[in-house]
């Protein structure tokens, strides 16, 4: 059975990872259930996922299935949030794993800090799609945590080490309360929400031992970007940048830098009458934007947006033929 109140719910929003879905259970039943349950929330999967995902629900009572119609992964989390029951919350991705014995050492963590811990924030390994996880992949180094300040972890949400993923995380329940992930949002919608939670947290661990396996996909989220994803990434900095702006300024240079990466890509795929659609990142490319910051391409860029929109047109349309021929040599390799 259950315990009557977990320490941890694991919430896993799945959508048609029938190939991966039971390498990321199996990583965690390998791990210690007692006072964990995982919500498994299932986004309206077409292939085999929830089939496999079930034999897991019959063997362990840990484990929960809940259905639900396609709506992606912001709306998954928060519904398994609301099916949570767990005084602490970890998302984990279906096509990723977590390392052997990292339940135990969060569970160990979580009851010696408990008053004194809201965020846990630790690193994750990255492995290839076609490659199987390391069996001997368990912990070997404990105790590698230390206390940091909300300014420490703000920075580390601009680190490439931790950043603003979702799963290296573990965050105390009462966080999530009036904070949902964006639903409108496919994309960066982690940018979103991760430093709100933060600002909201006081205390704040940083854990240099890697508890989380991060699968790279060919064809994942991040690999195929539509005009969409563009969208939401460059409103999801441009927040996050604005937040930074007015509350941690000395940490806000790289990610003006991002924020304008993601506004020129996004409005490339736009013709003129469409950009006036956003005054804001027009308003930050105008004001915001300091030439000696950028390198000689985003100079170029932002000088052509600036005074010579042909040009910002004409740039755009040679970076598509130059995407359209680099998938062209990939599909032939």
């Amino acid at each position: 059975m259950v315990d009557k109140k977990p320490i941890i719910s694991i919430i896993i929003p799945m959508y048609n990872v029938e190939n991966y879905i039971a390498i990321c259970l199996n990583s965690i039943i390998q791990n210690d259930l007692k006072n964990v349950e995982v919500i498994i929330v299932n986004d309206g999967s077409t292939d085999n996922s929830r089939t496999i995902a079930e034999r897991y629900q019959a063997k362990y009572s840990q484990i929960r299935i809940f259905d639900k119609e396609n709506a992606g992964v912001s709306r998954a989390r928060n519904y398994g949030l609301s099916k949570s029951t767990g005084d602490w919350i970890w998302f984990v991705d279906s096509d990723d794993a977590i390392r052997k014995g990292s339940l135990e050492y969060i569970k160990k963590m979580i009851l010696t800090c408990y008053s004194n811990l809201d965020v846990l924030i630790f690193g994750y390994l990255r492995f290839e799609e076609k490659k199987n996880i390391d069996k001997s992949c368990s912990l070997n180094r404990i105790d590698d945590s230390k206390r940091i300040s909300k300014f420490q972890a703000m920075g580390t949400l601009l680190d490439e080490r931790f950043a603003t993923f979702p799963w290296n995380k573990i965050f105390r329940r009462e966080l999530f309360k009036k904070i949902a992930f964006p639903e409108d949002r496919i994309y960066t919608e982690d940018l979103a929400i991760i430093y709100k939670l933060y600002d909201k947290a006081t205390h704040f661990r940083l854990e240099n031992t890697t508890l989380y396996l991060y699968r790279i996909r060919e064809n994942g989220l991040t690999h195929n970007l539509s005009t969409k994803k563009l969208k939401d990434s460059a409103l999801s900095h441009y927040e996050m940048y604005t937040f930074f702006k007015a509350n941690y300024s000395s940490l806000s240079t790289k990610l003006r830098r991002e924020t304008l990466i993601s506004a020129i890509s996004f409005f490339h795929r736009l013709n003129k009458s469409q950009i006036q659609l956003y005054p804001d990142l027009i308003k930050f490319l105008n004001q915001d934007i300091y030439m000696k910051d950028c390198n000689t391409r985003y100079k170029i860029e932002i000088w052509a947006f600036k005074k010579c929109y042909p040009l910002f047109v004409t740039i755009g349309m040679i970076g598509k033929i130059l995407r359209r021929l680099k998938n062209l040599k990939k599909g032939k390799s």
